[in-house]
């Protein structure tokens, strides 16, 4: 069972940043990458097609990147109701917790920038059909069930599942489809890349916060699993990430200096699974940023790849 959120009255309140820096913590800026990164390779595969248009491009980024920030302030609002982000949290602050933001006013942000996800997935449903739409529901649901809800997934396990599905198949598959109506082995392929590569942002979070996971009864894979299991997990899943370009340009000669491109970053995932085994607890904190960063590396190379 969850531990019950304590009462307004007896949370640490610190010193307010200004109103503005307050808000821009709160959208977590450093995540959008995951929503940035994969448009991008979408994009590009549509663009190296002959697919390409900018309305609904540009509609596809800024639907993806609200439905992200709905993730974030939700889970800002749910994990302190829930009692998983206390004094005692080793990542950045939460605006929630902080006592920067009531809860009310975290809940009606993440509101509106669920209308204005959705109004994005309505617009492009117009040109993309039943396709789009079901894609949006998918990726505005997970937003919301991966924090909240009577059983939220995150609580279950499932978070990793989650962002390999949206953050990665969705977004890439999705950004591509709108602009040519149609899916292919390679965007595909592509966009469990970019997946895994999110899945390990999820794994290092996992890490650093598994023991107040425990507290509030939240069940992620490393804290059924352990420590661990949370570093295999983290180098799997980036190390597959660029192993399934290799895979990639053996079965598909259609982009094979695109896959090869992507290799260049294999030093930087080299880096980053070396720090997870090496480091722990609030150490861990750089190591979300510079995986998300990794993701953006690979979306790049792979884009300038299929450019040339």
């Amino acid at each position: 069972m969850a531990t019950p959120s304590l009462p307004s009255s007896s949370v640490a309140v610190e010193a307010k940043p200004s109103l503005a820096r307050i808000w821009w913590v709160a959208l977590r800026p450093k995540t959008l990458t995951a929503s940035i990164a994969p448009t991008l390779v979408g994009w590009a595969f549509a663009h190296v097609e002959g697919g390409w248009r900018p309305v609904p491009a540009l509609t596809f980024l800024v639907g993806f990147m609200l439905a992200q920030i709905v993730s974030n302030l939700v889970n800002d609002y749910s994990d302190f109701e829930r009692g998983a982000d206390t004094a005692a949290r080793l990542g950045p602050a939460r605006v929630t917790q902080k006592g920067w933001l009531t809860s009310r006013e975290v809940a009606g942000a993440a509101a509106l920038a669920f209308t204005g996800a959705a109004l994005s997935v309505l617009l492009l449903t117009q040109a993309g059909g039943w396709p789009v739409l079901v894609g949006g529901a998918v990726c505005l649901a997970g937003a919301v069930l991966y924090s909240a809800g009577p059983v939220p997934l995150g609580y279950m396990g499932l978070g990793d599942l989650l962002v390999l599905l949206i953050s990665g198949l969705l977004g890439v598959t999705g950004s591509y489809g709108v602009l040519t109506h149609r899916l292919s082995g390679d965007v595909v392929l592509a966009g469990l890349s970019m997946g895994l590569i999110a899945a390990g942002i999820l794994a290092v979070n996992n890490l650093r916060d598994r023991e107040t996971d425990v507290l509030a009864g939240k069940r992620t894979l490393v804290v059924r699993f352990g420590r661990r299991f949370g570093q295999w997990e983290y180098t799997l899943a980036v190390a597959g990430a660029f192993a399934l370009p290799l895979i990639a340009w053996a079965l598909s000669p259609a982009h094979p200096r695109a896959w090869l491109f992507t290799l260049v970053g294999l030093p930087l995932a080299a880096v980053q699974i070396r720090a997870i085994w090496r480091e722990d607890g609030g150490a861990l904190n750089p190591h979300l940023g510079r995986t998300a960063g990794l993701g953006l590396v690979f979306a790049v190379l792979l884009s300038a790849g299929l450019s040339l």
